[in-house]
């Protein structure tokens, strides 16, 4: 299991429900990755359009196989995945495959925004640390 969490560390998240939280979501990722939770930090802010297209390509995938909604999360009807790591901060956690995410975070899940930081608390309570996903509610 991994995890990629997407971020720009020159732009503040935009003041969207899809990022409540954020700065605390920041300090847990950091703490468990102290603590050995394979999670690696992307920072947007150094990538071209094309890789960051990439990531939100990947997030796509996990979005329609879970049935999320993340294309108004992270842009708009008109110009989808735009604001995918850097307005909005984005986590990808992969499972058994290294290619294809399993979950994207934030995502829009009957008609509820799941934030990150909802992700990383659940993260975090675990026993292992990162050994489930928080139970969806």
């Amino acid at each position: 299991m991994k995890f990629i969490l997407y971020f720009d560390s020159q732009t503040s998240p935009l003041q969207a429900s899809a990022n409540t939280g954020f700065q605390e979501a920041m300090t847990i990722a950091k703490a468990l990755q102290r603590k050995g939770l394979p999670l690696k930090l992307v920072n947007t802010e150094r990538l071209n359009a094309e890789e960051v297209q990439k990531g939100y390509s990947a997030a796509v995938v996990a979005s329609v196989q879970k049935k999320y909604r993340i294309r108004q999360i992270f842009g708009s009807r008109r110009r989808s995945g735009w604001l995918f790591g850097r307005g909005v901060p984005a986590l990808l956690v992969y499972g058994q495959s290294e290619k294809v995410p399993d979950e994207v975070y934030p995502h829009e899940q009957l008609g509820r925004v799941v934030t990150i930081k909802e992700f990383l608390d659940g993260v975090g309570a675990t026993d292992q640390g990162w050994s489930r996903a928080p139970q969806k509610s």
